[in-house]
């Protein structure tokens, strides 16, 4: 492997299958804030992707290319491991012109599946490969062991999913913990507004439009709630072959028979820390372990996070709650404890500024230009 000083500019690679600029959570979302910082800090960065994207735009400084993978997006795991094994040689052509073309140094496969992780292929010498595992849920065991054996640099997003795959009897010997970072830096926001005008705006939630998320759980729960409570659902996943129709169609029959919920647009990616900024609070009711990236925007412009105490988002969460101050709710007793949380912080003007100051601080780890040194740091 080239000897590259961490702080050195790179040319970096990531691929995910599935990246959409227009994400505004999860995986997709992840890649984005990534290759922002990685531009930001001086790295040659491209995007390579099976999914089309208008004019080829992608985030600031970050170039977007096309892999050549004879599939329709969205599909299920499924279909994309058959093409990956039918096609096997033309998609590894695809990926190697692309690393040649760019002189890439270091080929980031975003997932073992939908990051091509799985896929064998000779890069050419002194690329370095690295493997990302956001979420042990994406990648199960039939993608996960060829997607180890063939990088040479495994990064996680948090030592919770560390501390799980070490649990599950993964070799997690030498892997290494980057987050995510936010898309911007701390104070995009109306974060300067005075806290009790903030305290009175509505409660939002974003969440992606798929299975097991807990949005319409949260809706029902809050049609009776005196608060005002706006939802914004995210593309569909990557395996979600549904898409959104029916979870929409749902989740606008509910609104319109509560006055107090209101159904919002999708955020553009560059909107999603802005529209979290104009929150009293921001709700997040996935039942399941999920990227804390939502949550961490969120906390970038001083706005509070309230969300069930599992996986990323209680890593991320726990050392902001004291005393009055709880943000993480015990999963077993359903979308009402979010909301009385909610409804707890939210009627607590000391408690609400002193949380709100605190998340504007601890998502000064989680800069740009800090998970930029850290990624490049965490390369062999």
């Amino acid at each position: 492997m080239p000897d590259l000083h961490p702080l050195a500019c790179r040319n970096i690679m990531l691929v995910r299958v599935s990246w959409d600029l227009g994400a505004a959570t999860g995986v997709d979302r992840a890649v984005t804030t990534l290759a922002f910082a990685l531009a930001h800090a001086g790295h040659r960065v491209v995007i390579a992707t099976a999914a089309e994207q208008p004019d080829g735009v992608g985030p600031p400084g970050v170039l977007v290319e096309q892999l050549d993978l004879p599939i329709t997006l969205p599909c299920t795991p499924e279909t994309l491991r058959s093409a990956l094994v039918t096609s096997n040689q033309k998609i590894l052509n695809s990926l190697c012109d692309l690393v040649v073309r760019h002189q890439s140094d270091t080929v980031v496969c975003v997932g073992a599946l939908w990051g091509l992780g799985r896929l064998h292929t000779d890069l050419p010498d002194g690329v370095q490969r690295v493997l990302m595992v956001p979420t042990l849920q994406q990648e199960p065991e039939v993608d996960l062991p060829s997607a180890l054996a063939y990088a040479d640099t495994i990064i996680t997003s948090c030592d919770a999913v560390l501390q799980q795959a070490t649990t599950a009897a993964w070799p997690t010997r030498g892997w290494r913990v980057v987050p995510a970072p936010s898309l911007h830096g701390p104070g995009c926001g109306p974060f300067a507004a005075p806290v009790t005008r903030r305290a009175e705006g509505p409660v939002r939630v974003l969440a992606p439009a798929g299975p097991d998320v807990g949005v319409l759980e949260l809706i029902a729960a809050a049609r009776a709630w005196h608060r005002t409570v706006e939802v914004a659902l995210d593309l569909p996943g990557p395996g979600d072959v549904r898409g959104t129709r029916v979870l929409r169609q749902q989740c606008q029959i509910l609104a319109d028979q509560s006055p107090n919920i209101k159904l919002h647009p999708t955020p553009g990616w560059a909107d999603v820390s802005g529209w979290l900024a104009g929150a009293s609070a921001v709700i997040i009711p996935c039942r399941r372990p999920t990227s804390s990236l939502t949550a961490l925007e969120a906390l970038s412009q001083g706005t509070p996070v309230i969300a069930y105490n599992t996986g990323t988002l209680a890593e991320l969460l726990q050392p902001l709650q004291d005393g009055p101050r709880r943000l993480l709710a015990d999963i077993m007793h359903g979308p009402n404890a979010l909301l009385f949380l909610t409804d707890k912080l939210l009627a607590n003007p000391a408690a609400y500024r002193t949380i709100c100051q605190a998340a504007y601080r601890h998502a000064q780890d989680f800069l740009p230009a800090r998970i930029a040194d850290l990624f490049c740091s965490a390369l062999r």
